[in-house]
């Protein structure tokens, strides 16, 4: 990596620990950072001779926390870009704002938070550093440290590994997912929503982290995905998953595919994919991956 790449990453990922309230040290930085323990020791000499981070220790100092947030939130707020503008996929959202944040210079992001809106998240939860440098307070727990049976919503979802975070994605966890823990053990964690059942290591669970619900909130067991629907069945449009940004989502919401709409499952392709759903009078071909965003509630016949 280039110098100022490495620097750079280093200094977000001493922001993450700080904002953590995690303890960073040398192993973890090569870790991260996938450099060796001789190579950690020279960019700890130059972040301290750039004096970015406080002798002796692993404190930033205030021009290194400065440095560091304009890093944080240019990543942040490229993958914010990325997931409402762009086709790419969310698995390679982090991976191409680890590369932009390096070229986006402090006008650029000013610019970039005012286009979308100064976003104080971003797609997986992770706080946006605001212009003076303030943060959320950190809120919830990882699944893992809630009980079988609990009922709550994510607020954020670690997208690092990229292993285990395409499990979560697969699933169509998102921010904002209501979701009930319906089983653990000591290695695996069961989970429930929109009528759907997934099986975790508890790695995996270990990655998403989740509140509790608001009072007068709750798990609504009506609510599906479209692709649960059999043919001739009939269900109410709920609403759309998280997942469905840019222009799909535009497609869908032209299509009629909002809520109060009516549907019904007319025709299926021998492989399963697309299926020919009526909205609004029109038969529409769906594939499997858009049919499993879009939430409905079933309509008694």
């Amino acid at each position: 990596m280039e110098e100022k790449k490495l620097i750079q990453h280093a200094l977000k990922f001493l922001a993450e620990c700080d904002y953590d309230c995690q303890s960073a040290s040398p192993e973890m930085i090569g870790k991260k950072l996938s450099i060796t323990m001789d190579e950690v020791t020279k960019l700890l000499q130059k972040l301290r001779a750039a004096e970015f981070m406080e002798p002796d220790t692993f404190a930033l100092t205030g021009d290194g926390r400065e440095y560091a947030l304009h890093i944080l939130k240019a990543h942040r707020l490229y993958e914010t870009y990325l997931a409402r503008t762009s086709g790419h996929p969310e698995s390679l959202w982090h991976q191409i704002a680890d590369e932009k944040e390096h070229d986006l210079t402090r006008e650029d992001v000013k610019q970039l938070s005012e286009e979308l809106g100064h976003p104080r998240f971003d797609p997986h939860g992770d706080p946006i550093p605001t212009s003076a440098g303030e943060m959320p307070e950190k809120l919830g727990k990882t699944l893992l440290e809630y009980p079988a049976g609990w009922v709550g919503r994510v607020v954020h979802i670690e997208d690092e590994p990229a292993e285990l975070y395409s499990q979560i994605s697969r699933a169509g966890i998102t921010t904002d997912t209501v979701l009930r823990i319906a089983d653990k053990d000591t290695n695996t964690m069961t989970l429930h929503l929109e009528g759907e059942t997934f099986r975790f290591p508890n790695e995996v669970a270990d990655q998403i982290t989740a509140v509790k619900l608001k009072a007068g909130e709750t798990l609504d067991e009506s609510v599906e995905r479209l692709s649960r629907l059999g043919l001739g069945e009939k269900a109410e449009v709920v609403g759309m998953s998280a997942l469905v940004r840019g222009l799909e989502r535009n497609r869908l919401l032209d299509l009629g595919v909002v809520p109060g709409t009516i549907t019904q499952a007319e025709l299926r392709n021998p492989s399963g994919s697309p299926v020919g759903y009526r909205i609004r009078g029109a038969c529409i071909a769906l594939r499997k991956e858009q049919t499993e965003r879009i939430r409905i509630r079933r309509v008694r016949q």
